[in-house]
Parts: structure tokens; sequence; C-alpha cells
């Protein structure tokens, strides 16, 4: 099962560059004799981290590089099969869509998610978890387990 349409997969990296900056700022802020379990809210905080990256990412590029709106298209049949120049028959042909009322050309707006959710709410999703993070790491050293 595909977790992921066009460019969700995009989410992926940000994750893991989030956790990547939630341990480097453990190592840069506290000494490395530090207990590890402190890793969970640095790693929280790199989410965090993550998420802001990201939604400045889909901010820049989705609409503008990525899922920008394509021209819809549909398949109508010949009355005759057709031969092209390249020897193969045609029975069919692409013809832009047209709105009814004002003839003009009908666009699309594909969609980047992953798990379902559009890329641009993905970020959301990234501070929430890291949130989620932060708040269990807080409680769990609060009460010294």
């Amino acid at each position: 099962m595909i977790i992921w349409s066009r460019w969700g997969i995009l989410a992926f990296p940000f994750i893991g560059i989030g956790v990547a900056i939630g341990f480097g700022l453990k190592a840069l802020l506290l000494p490395a004799d530090t207990p590890s379990d402190v890793n969970g809210v640095f790693v929280g905080v790199g989410m965090l981290v993550a998420a802001v990256l990201l939604l400045i990412a889909v901010k820049l590029l989705v609409g503008k590089v990525i899922d920008k709106p394509q021209p819809a298209y549909f398949s109508e049949r010949l009355p005759a099969p057709e031969t092209t120049e390249h020897g193969t028959t045609r029975t069919h042909r692409q013809v832009a869509v047209r709105h009814p009322e004002t003839g003009q050309q009908v666009y699309t707006n594909p969609q980047s998610t992953l798990f379902f959710i559009p890329l641009r709410f993905v970020p959301f999703v990234i501070a929430g978890l890291g949130v989620v993070i932060i708040v269990v790491n807080m409680i769990g050293l609060m009460s010294g387990s």
C-alpha cells in the first residue's frame, strides 16, 4: 500500500532532519554524560523545527513548483480508426475539457498527500506529534521513570 501520493513523500526527509536536529541540539546544549532520558524532549523540539521547515517549503513549493494546476483532458472516441505517421492505429484522441458556460479550459488541482492528509496540513501534524513527544517525555522525566 502506498502511503503517499505525488510529493507527499517530501515529509519523510523533514522528519529525519527534525530528529537529527533534536539530537544535535542535545549534543550542543548538554554535556556528553547526560542520561539518555532527555533524548525524547530534544527529539520533540527537533520535530517542531522540522514542522516549521516543512511549512516554509510547502508555502514556497506547493502550487508554484509542485501540484501546479494542470489542464484537464478527456479521451474522445474517433468515428473511425486512424493510422498515425508511425503506423499505429488510433481509436481515441485527447480533447481539452471546456467549461460548458464560459468555454474556458478546465484545470485540475493535483494534490500531494501523506496518509491521505494533504501535504499543506502535514506540518501541523508533525508539530502536534512533536508537542506530544515533548509532553510525554517531560511527564516521564518529572515522575522519575
